[in-house]
């Protein structure tokens, strides 16, 4: 019989396997959603024009802390699911430290330490202040709190770039396609379209955390009301939806909560085509699903093993900020 320690190393690298077939199987993201290299002043100010920046500001020796954050970017395609709080895209962006020019320029941002994480809003012109756009993330510590930091860029952003908060979505809109596919059923297609559902309500419970918990709800309702009020649900409460974002009367974060239900919504008003190599993915990610459910299930009950040394991710090593010396 196989001791804890070797038990959970299995495990472990079963999970490994689950993560990395799902990922790999993931749409890569288009050239406009990777990681932006800025060189200069202009190159920022035309960015923020329509769009905010999320800026990544690093030297050579922190450079691997942007390389990680854009390498996992570049997995997901976040077309259609990148609108922030305030209404307007959001861009990702990474200007290197190397010279005196660009260390002028990181100056000029307020920039203070190595790597350093801003929002830039939309909206900049030739006249702005950076400082009237910019909001920097602030440590509290020379580690890079990584969970502050997910809800530093969900806020801004609306997701984690560390995360997998995207992934839940695709897979979610391509099962809210299938379901919709078949219209307002009766007999075994009806029963196709519950056991969808349950599928979406089962998954769910893999992300008990945020943002998987509020996406998953939202998921769930709507489903829950396709069910109940037919697929035409979704349709009408888009546009009333749309109606209310146009009132100007919300804050930034009923705006963004409202952009999120309708994105959502429009997973079930407009489904995509699906094909068959389609259909395929979501058979594979279904027994992926329940794969990493019932391994994660084993881990939790699982007894610790207080001196054996778990496998770390790119983010489990501290990333150590630098303060930058003027001198």
């Amino acid at each position: 019989m196989l001791g804890h320690n070797r038990l959970r190393a299995c495990l472990m690298a079963s999970l490994t396997i689950i993560v990395a077939t799902l990922l790999s199987s993931l749409p890569t993201v288009s050239a406009s959603q990777e990681c932006l290299q800025i060189r200069e002043e202009y190159d920022l100010r035309s960015l923020a024009r329509n769009d905010n920046v999320f800026l990544i500001v690093h030297d050579d020796e922190t450079a691997h802390v942007q390389k990680n954050i854009c390498n996992k970017l570049r997995l997901h395609d976040i077309s259609g699911k990148k609108i922030g709080p305030n209404g307007s895209a959001t861009v990702f962006a990474h200007l290197e430290v190397t010279t005196a020019t660009t260390r002028n320029f990181a100056s000029t941002l307020n920039v203070e330490q190595f790597p350093s994480f801003l929002f830039i809003s939309a909206g900049i012109d030739d006249a702005s202040k950076y400082s009237d756009h910019t909001t920097i993330y602030k440590q509290d510590s020379d580690v890079l709190d990584t969970a502050a930091f997910s809800d530093f860029a969900r806020k801004h952003v609306g997701f984690s770039p560390l995360g997998n908060d995207v992934f839940t979505i695709i897979f979610f809109d391509a099962v809210a396609s299938r379901f919709v596919s078949y219209g307002n059923a009766s007999g075994l297609n009806r029963l196709k379209q519950k056991g969808l559902a349950l599928l979406v309500k089962f998954a769910t419970l893999v992300g008990y955390k945020e943002p998987f918990k509020s996406i998953g709800k939202l998921y769930n309702r709507a489903f829950a009301m396709s069910l109940e009020y037919g697929i035409e649900y979704s349709s009408r409460h888009v546009g009333r939806m749309e109606h209310n974002l146009q009132s100007g009367n919300l804050t930034p974060a009923e705006y963004h909560e409202l952009q999120q239900k309708i994105v959502i919504l429009k997973s079930f008003s407009q489904p995509k085509t699906l094909t068959a190599e389609d259909d395929k993915k979501i058979y594979t990610h279904v027994a992926l699903h329940i794969g990493l459910i019932v391994a994660a299930l084993i881990l939790i009950l699982l007894p610790a093993d207080r001196n054996s040394e778990e496998d770390e991710e790119p983010f489990d090593t501290p990333v150590i900020a630098k303060v930058i010396d003027d001198k």
